[in-house]
């Protein structure tokens, strides 16, 4: 681990490793990823070594500023690297996609918050939950938060979190959100917080402060100046991530894991039914699943959902992360138009893993059979709130009626 250059070195850092590379490490990581999957899952957590051989291969730098020891590359290169961890263990690739996202968010906060962060090492993880479920109180010079956080994913290996409150105004009425950035070692982790059917492996766990907990003002930052973009992030060189609007591009970095999930279920179920014996009562009725139409029929619809999904996202993303690099701004329809895709990959996603599920037999139930913790965290992680397919489309609908947007893009 090197401590990451000053503000007047930044330039020094060397390039980027290119796509193809990214895709290569990451894919050397699969057969390692798959076969700790269950244990992942049983530990709720993904391990210390797994995390280590993820930074080593410099995975969760792909959207860390460039300042601060990062790659600074666009979000289409976090999709296709969490797409290929995902095939292997959903679990793993959610973490590192959320490392990722809220990486490239450490660019939206003032330069003295981000020196802070990445002193100790560029290899220091940063983890955020964005609901504010905490209270604050003004205090000189910043604020007093104090609360429970739910669903703070693989908080377990994070030097820095982020949590979130409203913002009083003054006659101490809710104002606005503000996200506010913490070591590790001010907050605590309730252990016993994360019981779920699917996406165990996350560690998505509940972060708190009984006591008030002071937080300066440049640890701070405000929802409606991630709206706005606003944030004090862009004013800087070399936080070429703080350019991308995170109600645009950030769920990305959630849908690439089911897209890799879909994959790998249907890895998995191609592979399996080749050597998979129907059973039958009648005698010489019993043949292979490779046989039967029904199970070849539903291979080609699964590899069409994934497919046409992940080929729709890359090309709508082309154009527009060009023209974010160029300082150019979006239209809200472009910016509709990736939600909407987001909001397709999704459900293409989820619905290709119950295809193959519902097709591979009361064996797939069995917890020995990798496809039903596909199906359970696959099913498990649509359910974030960025996800939701009917208000994403809803947005769409708003835009080509003229009519007022309901929620963010």
């Amino acid at each position: 681990m090197t401590n990451p250059p000053q503000a007047d070195d930044w330039r020094s850092m060397e390039p980027a490793p290119d796509v193809d590379e990214l895709i290569e490490r990451a894919a050397a990581l699969r057969p390692m990823l798959f076969d700790r999957a269950a244990q992942t899952e049983r530990d709720q957590c993904v391990s210390r070594e797994v995390t280590a051989e993820l930074v080593r291969a410099g995975l969760y730098r792909i959207c860390q500023p460039r300042r601060f020891g990062g790659y600074g590359l666009p979000p289409s290169v976090m999709l296709q690297v969490g797409f290929e961890l995902g095939r292997a263990c959903g679990s793993t690739a959610w973490c590192v996609m959320i490392g990722n996202v809220n990486a490239w968010m450490t660019s939206y906060w003032p330069i003295e918050a981000q020196q802070e962060i990445w002193a100790e090492s560029s290899d220091d993880l940063v983890i955020g939950t964005f609901v504010p479920t905490g209270n604050c109180s003004p205090a000189p010079g910043g604020y007093h938060v104090s609360g429970r956080w739910p669903f703070g994913s693989n908080c377990d290996h994070a030097a820095w979190m982020f949590v979130g409150a409203a913002l009083p105004d003054a006659d101490g009425k809710p104002a606005d959100v503000g996200w506010f950035m913490i070591p590790r070692a001010e907050l605590g982790i309730d252990h016993d917080s994360w019981r779920v059917s699917g996406m165990q492996g996350t560690g998505s766990k509940t972060l708190f402060a009984n006591d008030p907990l002071f937080v300066p003002d440049h640890r701070i930052i405000r929802f409606s100046d991630v709206m706005r973009g606003t944030t004090p992030g862009p004013k800087e060189a070399g936080l070429d991530m703080s350019m991308f609007a995170f109600t645009t591009f950030g769920a990305l970095g959630l849908v690439a894991p089911l897209l890799g999930m879909a994959q790998g279920a249907l890895d998995w179920f191609s592979d399996t039914m080749q050597k998979k014996v129907k059973t039958s009562l009648k005698p010489g009725g019993a043949g292979t699943a490779a046989q039967s139409p029904f199970t070849q029929t539903r291979i080609g619809e699964a590899s069409a959902a994934i497919d046409s999904a992940l080929c729709l996202l890359l090309a709508d993303l082309a154009p527009v992360e060009k023209k974010v690099m160029e300082g150019q701004p979006l239209t809200v329809t472009e910016r509709i138009r990736i939600r909407r895709d987001i909001g397709f990959a999704a459900a293409q996603s989820v619905r290709a893993v119950n295809l193959l599920f519902e097709g591979a037999g009361a064996s797939a139930a069995s917890l020995d059979a990798p496809i039903q913790r596909y199906w359970r965290d696959i099913n498990a992680a649509a359910r974030h709130a960025t996800l939701d397919v009917q208000t994403i489309y809803s947005l769409v609908g708003q835009d080509r009626l003229g009519v007022p947007t309901t929620s963010p893009f």
